[in-house]
């Protein structure tokens, strides 16, 4: 009994630490609060920049959403949902790019569907510049309440505060994404803790009772409460086999935070073998994947540090994660000595080798097949201070509506 007494405390272990990282993340994010970041962002577009009113948003489902401002004297623009391509913020965040009006309301260069909450205003002139990289993440604005024209020296200006905005959300989503993975890893292992443990636990409980029906058939009253027992027996057994399974499947396929999950995951048991320093970094938010893009991806880090901890003799590897317009990558990079027969893999090897001078084994080549199948690419580059792996994969395309 003071056997299964251990394995029900480490479990109950492992269940409050998946608590604490549960509070954790949510404690990392409130420090990381691009609300706040977007605040000092709004309070210098006036005030640096001499704008009456100050707007900023992120793209939430399909809307772009006012959740900051500085400087209105109504309400109708607070929590405004604007679908993306009206007016000028819905239309900087479908195209990526600033949009200047002189005059908002006769403007021909956007809809006019935000008419009324902008003239209540008495907005004139306004500006509006995305968040993000490529694929816009939200929008800060500028507005005027007079004629003064908007010079592309001050949209240059603000242009700055942008990418501060967009480097603000980057981090944020990264530090999502690595939380993230993390309560997704300790859920993994919880489930790995309760099916070896309490499983077997309940196994061997179960194998006793039987025992003692067979000994206790001349004793009904025995026999009825040990049917009894067993009946609940099995239905923890049941219990625990779908504890086990929600915790294991958490994530469905097409999870975004599954792909981080299982790169952190790669990473952790990496320096847990070698014992060389390992590092994760998520760049901004992981896209929607298929499980083919995933496991390609998961592959080429897998691969990569295999190669690492087999040639290259290194004291850190760094991995990273990161969405850029159509495109997903992971990029593998360690300061070891590299695959000592292995060369760059230039467009003049590729050429020479339809796999491409990607390693010496069988892995990496079979790996560029993968990828180059997807449409995507494969490059290891090896330079006096280290390997770099990256792997590139194209997003699959939204579904038409």
């Amino acid at each position: 009994m003071s056997g299964h007494s251990e394995r029900e405390q480490e479990v109950l272990e492992g269940l409050d630490l998946l608590f604490r990282l549960d509070t954790e993340r949510k404690q990392r994010l409130s420090l990381l609060d691009t609300h706040a970041v977007l605040r000092a962002v709004a309070d210098r577009i006036r005030h640096e920049h001499g704008f009456d009113i100050a707007l900023a948003g992120l793209v939430e489902n399909r809307d772009l959403v006012l959740r900051i401002w500085a400087g209105t004297q109504f309400d109708a623009l607070h929590d405004l949902p604007v679908p993306l391509g009206l007016g000028v913020g819905g239309r900087v965040a479908a195209v990526g790019r600033p949009v200047v009006v002189g005059d908002y309301c006769r403007s021909d260069r956007i809809t006019h569907d935000f008419d009324s909450q902008v003239s209540r205003e008495r907005v004139t002139g306004m500006v509006g510049l995305p968040i993000g990289n490529g694929t816009a993440r939200g929008v800060i604005y500028g507005a005027q309440r007079n004629a003064t024209e908007i010079s592309d020296r001050t949209v240059d200006a603000l242009g700055r505060l942008s990418r501060l905005a967009t480097l603000a959300v980057d981090v944020a989503d990264g530090a999502a994404t690595l939380a993230d993975s993390s309560v997704a890893a300790e859920r993994r292992r919880i489930a790995e803790s309760l099916h070896d443990s309490v499983g077997a636990m309940l196994f061997g409980i179960g194998s006793s009772l039987r025992q003692l029906q067979t000994e206790a058939r001349e004793t009904p009253y025995v026999t009825q409460r040990l049917v009894l027992i067993e009946h609940q027996l099995s239905l923890a057994g049941s219990t625990l086999r779908d504890s086990v399974s929600r915790l294991r499947d958490a994530r469905s396929d097409h999870d975004p935070g599954r792909l981080a999950a299982d790169v952190a995951e790669s990473v952790h048991s990496f320096q847990l073998r070698t014992s060389v320093l390992a590092s994760f970094v998520p760049v901004g938010r992981t896209p929607e994947l298929d499980p083919e893009r995933r496991a390609v991806l998961v592959r080429a880090v897998d691969e990569a540090l295999l190669n690492v901890e087999k040639h290259a003799r290194a004291r850190s590897v760094v991995v990273t994660l990161a969405a850029c317009e159509d495109r997903l990558s992971v990029v593998i990079m360690d300061d070891g000595v590299g695959c000592p027969d292995a060369a760059d893999d230039t467009a003049e090897d590729h050429a020479q080798d339809g796999a491409g001078a990607v390693g010496t084994g069988a892995g990496l080549p079979a790996l560029r097949t993968r990828v180059e199948r997807l449409g995507g690419s494969l490059r290891l580059v090896q330079e006096e201070d280290g390997t770099t792996l990256r792997c590139e994969v194209p997003l699959p395309r939204p579904a038409a509506s």
